[in-house]
């Protein structure tokens, strides 16, 4: 761990590391890693003509922590035993770190939806914790808080796509594809992962966000109807060619989300075709740099876990 981040301290991430002190944790890096992430996007959505739907991504680091505190609450956990795994970086920068301390000093993970009254997040948040409450699958707090975050993107994108459309290539340079496979990749999966977990039909279609971009309401609610998964997963492939089957359900969700992430990665990578700082670019260098901290996260797990190096490498996104 100790040469892992002597060697990024050559790299951009030397002033978000020099806080650390040893003995390093993967966790503690990860944090380190997703704060110079917030800065950046930060950066790039102040200086790039305030476009609303970079300031509605930037939600997505609010929705990071928010994600674990609330996790956390529904497990009983202590505000000292979830501080350890936020970084409030993102939510200083906006001037929203009240709002995940309230959420953190909560004494119970009702008291905690409760906090979020009048923010973005709590009508998401209120179906997460009654869903929780009814199936204890502490996961419905990430699939509803990403979807609270997903609805503002995909409201804001159809409402005034022209505005994020290139003059050059609207699909390419433009952010329309990102936006698309990020609302196609959580209706999919959200909705297969609901059906899993053992929501009602009625309950998972409620998981979906609107407006829906390729995959469509009606073959989202086909999937909700699926007798299986693994028949669900094949209403998309008409869309996407998706991957088939798997040793299991979870497996199968699994490489339908590696599936939909390297779709990103490629669709971001091909946004610095055109040259100029556009909304698409300045998205899809958020994007990559998300791939960024992702692999270099998984490296550092890796390494304190003492896995082969071969084996940390094939978890990486390249």
């Amino acid at each position: 761990m100790d040469e892992f981040v002597n060697r990024l301290r050559s790299t951009a991430y030397s002033e978000v590391l020099s806080g650390l002190a040893p003995p390093y944790e993967a966790r503690r890096i990860e944090l380190a890693l997703r704060e110079r992430l917030a800065e950046v996007h930060h950066s790039l959505m102040t200086s790039s003509g305030r476009y609303a739907i970079l300031e509605l991504y930037y939600l997505r680091h609010v929705a990071w922590n928010l994600k674990v505190a609330l996790k956390a609450k529904a497990l009983g956990k202590s505000y000292e035993e979830t501080v350890e795994f936020v970084d409030m970086k993102a939510e200083e920068l906006v001037g929203r770190r009240d709002l995940l301390v309230k959420v953190l000093n909560a004494r119970d993970v009702t008291e905690a939806v409760a906090a979020l009254s009048g923010s973005e997040f709590h009508d998401d948040a209120e179906k997460a914790l009654g869903s929780f409450q009814a199936k204890k699958e502490v996961r419905f707090f990430d699939l509803f808080i990403d979807r609270a975050v997903l609805s503002a993107i995909s409201k804001e994108y159809s409402k005034n796509y022209m505005a994020y459309a290139s003059p050059k290539a609207t699909d390419v340079a433009g952010v329309a594809d990102m936006v698309a496979l990020d609302i196609d990749a959580y209706n999919a999966l959200s909705v297969l992962r609901a059906k899993l977990w053992g929501l009602p039909d009625a309950d998972v279609r409620a998981v979906t966000v609107s407006p829906t971009q390729r995959v469509t309401a009606a073959v989202l609610s086909r999937i909700a109807g699926a007798e299986s998964v693994q028949e669900g997963i094949k209403l998309i492939t008409p869309t996407y060619p998706a991957p088939q089957g798997g040793p299991g359900d979870e497996q199968a969700i699994d490489a339908l989300d590696d599936f939909f992430l390297d779709e990103m990665s490629r669709t971001a990578e091909g946004a610095f075709v055109w040259q100029g700082l556009s909304p698409g670019t300045a998205l899809a260098l958020v994007k990559l740099l998300e791939f960024e901290v992702g692999n270099l996260s998984a490296i550092a797990i890796g390494i304190q876990a003492g896995m082969d190096p071969l084996s940390v490498a094939a978890k990486l996104r390249l």
